[in-house]
Formats: C-alpha cells, structure tokens, sequence
C-alpha cells in the first residue's frame, strides 16, 4: 500500500491531517487496503536541524484515516507517516515537506526518520512522482551531512540512475554536470585519509565531467591527491574511466595489466579493452562478447564496458541486434553465458517509446513461446525500461 498525507491548512494550522492509503499497482486491478499500526511525526526545522515537534501513534484502516489529535496544530515543515517505521508501506511527502527536504534532508536529527526520508525520496523518484532535476540537488545537499559511508555508496549509485536513466533527454546534460560538481566538492571537503575520501574518489572518476575535472582524474591516478593510496584496484578504476571519456587509451591498459596479471587485472583490462568511446571499440567488444570463446568473467566485464550510459548514441543500433540474437543465443549456451547477455546486453540507455515497441514486438512474436528464464529476463527489463519512460516524462 502506499501512503499520503492528506492535509487541510487554514492560515499556519492544520483544520485537519489523515493518512491515505492506496491500493497496490501489481497486481493490476488489486483493491486491497491492509490495516497498519503506525505513527504520524510533525517535524520543524529548529537551530539549523530537522526535529521531530510533536508524535501520534494510530491503526490506519481503509482510504481515509483522521488523525483528530493533530487538528489545530501549527503547519510543520516536515510530515513524516509511519515516524518510527513501525509498518511496511510506500511512503509519500507533501509539497511543502519535499521543499524542506530539498535543503534539510541531511539535518534531520533522528536517524531513522532520515534513513526514511532517503528511502521514500528514491522510491518517489523512481515512481514518477519526484523529478530527477529536483532528487539529484536534494541528495547531493544532504550528503554533505552524511557521515556513514554505506550510505553514500548507496546514494551515489542512485544519483547516476536518476541522472542517467530518470532525467529527462533535454535535462540530462546539466544534471550529469550538477552531479560532476557535487560530487568534487564533496570529494575536496572529505578528511584525507577517511573511507570517506576514498568512497568520493571512486564517485568522482565514474561522475567526471568537464576537462578539469578528467585532468584531476589523471591527478589522482599519478597519485597526486593527499590522503589516498593508489593500489591496483583503484588504479584500474581511475584508468578505465579516463578511457571511457577519450583521456586514456587501450595502450595504456595493456601497459597496466603487463603490471598485473591478476585475475581482477584481466576483468579489469576487459573492461577497459571495451569501453572506449568510438565505434570499433564498440564493434570489436560486441563481437568479443556475443560471438568469441572467452570466459564467464571476461564476458561480463566486455558487456559492462560496451553497455554505458554516456555512451548510449554509441550504442543504439545494437537495439535490433540485441533482440534478433537473444534467442539462438539462449538455446546454443550455458545459462551462464546466455543470461549474461540477455540482462547485460539489453540496451537499457535506449529509454524510448520506441525501444518499448521492440521490447513488446519481441515478447508477443520471436519470443513468445521463448523458455521461461529468458522470457522472465526480457520482462523484468520491459518493467525497468517502463519505469524510466515514466520517471522520465516527470523530469520532463
């Protein structure tokens, strides 16, 4: 079920505050309403810091639920339903809370009604219901105040889908650059040394956007940045960046694995041998990966490297090639090697009405009567890919 507050305002009171409650999306048609213990939080932005003024715990039930202990109250800046998690729903914010998050997300005191916050902003977000122009600032705000570095490993991964698969075509370009910015600064305030520094390191040179900030990449690699040690593993993925924006070249790869002939060297140089921006690049690692012998690893690590969201005008004719292959290709290989390029290959950057077309086209002709594990893959992508498409529309 997914919850909203729903509130009637008369000059700075509330008249009257209730929960409501929808019915699930999946299934299609699902009317069903679930009884919940939970708690309603009014919350004030006091010395600089989000703290909760005043808490009623309720049983909702049904579409509407009243909370008549808080009528009369002062207007918050921040509602919270289910305050303290105490049951299992999708949380949504009003507007004048979201405008509050957008600047004091990272302030809110209790850390369990923040790790809500996080949690219900994504889920907006991914729903449709939260741009991606105003989720990426909002974040990168509150993660100057966030010091577990879990969570910002999470948070970063969701800020590159958000810009790159929930941003609208024409948004895209600032937002990329918003979230290069953000995260610089946040690299270049964080305690040298700390996990912390090197958890923005590793942002940075995946968000990397303008020539100064590809040159710092480079910086960091020749290990010019206080405070950071740059063993094998970082150095690859400093390297592999860099050639991902035209600033490194293969050459350069086979140089570092000459330097480390390790296992995750190999996956790395794969990577790396793939993710160049230019067409043959693209051609060869395409080839290497759907129609050579090589490894389980090494097959996922070339897909990887093919398949990248800054390179998706790259990458768009292979739409067509993706879904004329999959099949043969399930049925002639290990389930191993067939899912790899089934769920990795798709071309998940291509969000499109047309691409829908060519998702759905596939499901209801060539593979209609596909096995099921291949069918279930494509399916689960079409999902993803109508997420995007709706996100998208919102950004837009």
């Amino acid at each position: 079920n997914t919850w909203r507050p729903e509130l009637v305002i008369d000059g700075d009171m509330y008249t009257s505050i209730a929960v409501k409650q929808e019915a699930p999306l999946v299934p299609a048609g699902s009317t069903e309403l679930r009884p919940h213990r939970m708690a309603v939080g009014l919350y004030d932005i006091t010395g600089g810091k989000i703290v909760r003024r005043k808490r009623i715990e309720l049983d909702v039930a049904g579409a509407i639920t009243l909370v008549p202990e808080l009528a009369g109250e002062k207007t918050a800046d921040l509602v919270v339903l289910n305050d303290g998690d105490l049951s299992y729903g999708k949380l949504r914010f009003d507007d004048r809370s979201i405008a509050t998050l957008k600047g004091h997300l990272g302030t809110i005191e209790d850390s369990l009604t923040r790790a809500l916050a996080w949690s219900a902003v994504w889920d907006m977000t991914r729903d449709g219901e939260l741009a991606a122009s105003d989720y990426v600032p909002m974040v990168l705000n509150a993660l100057a105040h966030e010091t577990d570095v879990a969570v910002v490993a999470t948070q970063m991964l969701q800020l590159g889908t958000a810009v790159e698969l929930y941003a609208a075509d024409k948004n895209r370009e600032v937002l990329r650059a918003t979230l290069a910015d953000g995260v610089e600064k946040l690299l270049d305030s964080a305690p040298a040394g700390s996990d912390m520094q090197l958890q923005y390191v590793r942002s940075f040179a995946s968000t990397a956007k303008s020539p100064a900030q590809v040159s710092k990449v480079r910086d960091i690699l020749d290990g010019k940045l206080a405070g950071v040690t740059v063993d094998a593993n970082l150095r690859w993925t400093l390297l592999n960046s860099l050639v991902e924006r035209g600033a490194a070249t293969v050459a350069e790869v086979e140089a570092e694995l000459a330097n480390d002939k390790s296992a995750d060297g190999e996956k790395a140089a794969a990577f790396g041998r793939a993710v160049g921006p230019d067409a043959a690049t693209k051609a060869a690692a395409w080839e290497l990966a759907t129609a050579k012998e090589i490894s389980n690893h090494i097959q996922i690590q070339t897909i990887q490297g093919f398949n990248r969201a800054s390179q998706r005008e790259l990458t768009a004719a292979y739409a067509d090639k993706y879904f004329d292959l999959i099949l043969n290709y399930w049925t002639s290989h290990t389930y191993e090697f067939a899912s790899n390029i089934a769920l990795l290959a798709f071309p998940s950057y291509q969000v499109s009405d047309a691409t829908m077309k060519k998702v759905e086209g596939w499901l209801s002709g060539a593979g209609k009567d596909a096995p099921n594990g291949l069918r279930r893959i494509v399916s689960e992508q079409r999902d993803a890919l109508a997420r995007a498409l709706k996100a998208q529309a919102k950004d837009a």
